[in-house]
């Protein structure tokens, strides 16, 4: 929600339904006032017409009274809407080479699509393939390197993130846009780096200091180390996170992950956060066909500039079915992403 005149003041309510409350007579009352509610779900936007409607408010007593009287009008017009949640999402996939970089610009790339303002950061400086594939800056996005290897880098990061989410005015008075969802890549043999780090209590600050909840993304192959890094990244992140297991097709279809299915600890892991109403999805990441993934490759091509480009017929069609299948398979995680209020399957 963007505000344009202080006067007229929406109240916001991070109540956990997203219910709609109170009565509102926007359309009618003529105050330089912009509200946005594109990001509303249709039913919260149906509350806020049918809110519209009722309202026993009148405008000509708005425009004509004092301050005073506009203040008490406008508490009667207050209307409560649920505010984009703060999401911090993790990528991570133990030693590397099982397609968390793929799933992380396919992420990034749904984001981007769907005009969902996003920070992305980049922390794997031997292949930073974010930096490489979408640059520093874009109109939705911007992405940033992160050596998380140096000492006190990812302190200094979170503590920028805090700068993003109540941004102050710059040199010129204009006030940035704050940001909400965050992600970061963590590179291959960086699993004790960041236990360190969680174990230093960075979840209970984020959610008690930033208030923003955090989403690990594990991307799995057929492997028992990928189960095994699983279990070590739920032995220190608990309930605590969200999780999104990600099975990567590449290595097989969804029913040959036999070691993941099979693994008794993994099936005791969902047991406990069951009971303690934490949660842990499943989902898969399509397999692109070698040969438009290397096209891709080769000329650092995103997978929108791949769906673009007239060059290979061929690449165009397994790129665009690849990303419609992967938003097709992140739709009932959306709410675990920071696109609660995006149809993601829309291409």
């Amino acid at each position: 929600m963007r505000r344009r005149n202080k006067k007229m003041t929406q109240t916001i309510d991070n109540n956990q339904n997203g219910n709609l409350q109170g009565k509102a007579d926007i359309a009618n009352i003529e105050v330089a006032e912009e509200i946005i509610v594109k990001d509303l779900t249709p039913e919260q936007q149906l509350d806020l017409e049918k809110a519209t409607v009722e309202s026993d408010v009148n405008p000509a007593d708005i425009a004509t009274g004092s301050d005073k009287d506009v203040e008490e009008a406008n508490k009667e017009t207050e209307a409560v809407v649920k505010t984009l949640p703060r999401r911090l999402v993790i990528v991570d996939g133990g030693k590397g080479g099982v397609g968390k970089s793929m799933w992380t610009r396919g992420f990034l790339q749904t984001c981007l699509d769907e005009k969902r303002r996003i920070v992305a950061v980049d922390a794997d400086n031997s292949n930073p393939d974010l930096l490489r594939y979408y640059g520093e800056d874009g109109e939705h996005c911007q992405i940033q390197q992160l050596n998380i290897f140096k000492d006190g880098s990812i302190d200094r990061f979170f503590d920028q993130i805090k700068g993003m989410m109540e941004p102050e005015p710059d040199t010129y008075s204009q006030l940035l846009p704050p940001e909400s969802l965050f992600l970061l890549e963590l590179p291959p043999q960086s699993r004790q780096i960041f236990k360190r780090f969680i174990e230093q209590e960075f979840l209970e600050t984020a959610a008690n200091d930033y208030d923003i909840r955090v989403t690990m993304v594990v991307v799995i192959s057929r492997v028992s180390d990928s189960v095994k890094q699983l279990i070590d990244l739920y032995s220190f992140c608990g309930d605590k996170v969200d999780y999104i297991v990600v099975k990567n097709l590449f290595y097989g279809e969804d029913e040959e992950f036999s070691r993941y299915k099979n693994s008794t600890r993994v099936q005791e892991i969902k047991q406990e956060l069951l009971a303690r109403r934490g949660t842990l999805f499943e989902i898969t990441m399509p397999d692109l066909l070698e040969y438009a993934y290397d096209y891709l490759d080769e000329k650092s091509l995103t997978f929108s500039e791949g769906i673009k480009q007239k060059e290979l017929p061929g690449v165009k069609m397994r790129v665009k079915s690849w990303l419609k299948t992967f938003k097709q398979q992140i739709e009932p995680v959306k709410h675990l992403l920071g696109l609660e209020n995006i149809n993601v399957e829309i291409f």
